[in-house]
């Protein structure tokens, strides 16, 4: 099914209307290669705009709907310093 094949392997919260491509490539083997202590995890939900083309010349133009994230505080701030080390 779709659920399946087209999810992220580390999915768990519904209210996205599709998955974060970026992150498709992620499977069970990679993230446990990892490490769970080098991973941070965060919420996206992707909004139905991502299936819209754009239509306009000028892309600022261009309509979106909206998309909605939510992070921990704590995996906020490990993610911050990690790009600071």
């Amino acid at each position: 099914s779709d659920k399946e094949r087209y999810n992220n392997v580390y999915a768990k919260d519904e209210g996205s209307v599709a998955a974060p491509t970026a992150g498709l490539h992620f499977t069970d083997k990679a993230l446990g290669e990892l490490g769970e202590s080098n991973i941070s995890t965060l919420t996206l939900h992707v909004g139905a705009g991502t299936f819209m083309p754009v239509r306009s010349e000028d892309a600022r133009n261009h309509s979106m709907h909206a998309e909605h994230f939510y992070v921990n505080v704590g995996e906020l701030r490990s993610i911050v310093n990690a790009m600071e080390a």
